[in-house]
């Protein structure tokens, strides 16, 4: 059998190598010239000349030990690294708010209430939900934790992850979720699926896609589809710009919107489905800076979307991953949500770095001025999985026509764990 994947991304990417190793070849179409979607480390060169680097899309992966994400990295000989748990703050109340690094210390923090405390420890004895119907992301938190829980710690946390406002979403946007609801309550899941941490591969996030193309025979750059064609024999023929080929089976990793368009004649249900999965946007603002403690020295500050509206908080890349910038410089990259999202008191206030800048000396006044920014927009970056996605996935899959299929972060789950959890149970059905 002969199967052709359009899609380039770790999604692709991932199912390839997997069909690979079962010795299953399989030849993947990416419409960009450098495979790996969102999951690409770009250069960003100091002013000296200093090979420092970005992150395009997410800033390392949660892993922990023995673990699907674990074993992956392992057989493809890629080393990663952890600096530890790292301080962490919210932005509420307009100041920053520590957050424990583990959830005793949530006893003498000022994060949330007595109240909400005292709840949120009764978590393990709350029954579990049945699976249908859907539940709200806030509504699951709120009947496990309590509703202090839903709106005092849930979301600046969702906020920094999906830069979309929890009430909005499904309990599907965080997949985790219900894996641990399973074990009986989410504190028996944590403990017993294993504690994560953020890790990042040597060389960035991209070298994972960068691992996978070289022990992926085929993949074709700069190859875009732009139609489907069944044949009389049940094959597929893909059409794309001066290249076509046929296939005995074809896979669609390709975000949802882009999917649909090429599903529309073949499989309008389908389409319709996809089309209906909106997709949120994001700017960042990566800046360098002289250090300051103790933020140069932790993972970062997420804001209470009632004190942000737009802005969603500040990353430290320089110590998630020592490559980004040179010792002796603090390197942020700050989030800036959908206007349309969080309410922006004044949307049509251009969020350019001085805007930015703003924002950041409100929490931290101390902040040096920049030795450089660089700008980042990202159109359709993360799907956005509202009330009713679970629906929608079905709708989508359940639509398609024997030898088509359909995968993707909208799928899976938004995150690279997700991604490659997903894919792994994906091909075991």
């Amino acid at each position: 059998m002969t199967t052709l994947i359009l899609g380039g991304g770790i999604t692709g990417l991932l199912t390839a190598w997997h069909m690979q190793q079962r010795g299953e070849p399989a030849e993947v179409w990416e419409a960009a010239e450098e495979p790996g979607g969102w999951v690409q480390t770009l250069p960003w060169p100091m002013t000296d000349g200093w090979p420092g680097r970005f992150e395009k899309g997410p800033q390392g992966i949660l892993v922990s030990p023995g673990s699907v994400a674990d074993k992956l990295f392992r057989i493809l000989d890629l080393d990663l690294h952890s600096l530890g748990k790292g301080a962490r703050w919210v932005g509420k109340g307009g100041r920053l708010v520590p957050v424990p690094a583990h959830p005793i210390g949530l006893i003498t923090s000022s994060l949330m209430t007595w109240r909400t405390k005292l709840r949120m420890f009764l978590e393990p004895f709350q029954s579990v939900g049945p699976e249908e119907p859907e539940e709200g992301l806030s509504d699951f938190i709120a009947r496990r934790a309590g509703r202090g829980m839903a709106e005092e710690l849930l979301p600046p946390m969702v906020a920094g992850i999906l830069a979309a406002p929890p009430e909005l979403l499904s309990v599907d946007a965080i997949p985790k979720l219900r894996q641990w609801e399973s074990y009986g309550s989410m504190f028996n899941g944590i403990r017993k699926s294993g504690i994560s941490h953020l890790m990042v591969p040597e060389g960035g996030m991209g070298a994972l896609p960068k691992r996978l193309v070289e022990r992926i025979p085929m993949v074709r750059r700069g190859l875009k589809a732009f139609g489907l064609e069944r044949l009389p024999n049940g094959r597929w023929k893909v059409h794309g710009q001066g290249h076509s080929a046929e296939a005995d089976r074809v896979i669609l990793a390709l975000p949802a919107f882009e999917a649909a368009e090429l599903l529309g004649p073949v499989a309008q249900g389908s389409a319709e489905a996809l089309k209906a999965i909106p997709y949120t946007s994001v700017k960042l603002w990566n800046s360098r800076h002289d250090p300051l403690p103790p933020y140069d020295d932790g993972f970062g500050f997420l804001i209470h979307p009632s004190e942000g509206k737009p802005y969603l908080g500040s990353l430290v890349p320089s110590w998630i991953d020592k490559g980004c910038a040179p010792k002796g410089v603090m390197q942020l990259r700050s989030f800036i949500g959908d206007s349309a999202l969080w309410g922006d008191p004044r949307p049509e206030e251009p969020k350019d770095w001085a805007w930015t800048e703003r924002n950041l000396r409100h929490w931290v006044p101390a902040l040096a001025a920049p030795s450089q920014t660089l700008e980042v927009i990202s159109i359709n970056a993360i799907p956005r999985a509202e009330k009713g996605h679970r629906g929608r996935v079905c709708q989508a899959v359940e639509g398609l026509p024997q030898g088509l299929d359909w995968i993707s972060n909208a799928r899976f789950g938004p995150g690279v764990r997700d991604v490659i959890e997903g894919i792994e149970e994906w091909l075991r059905t």
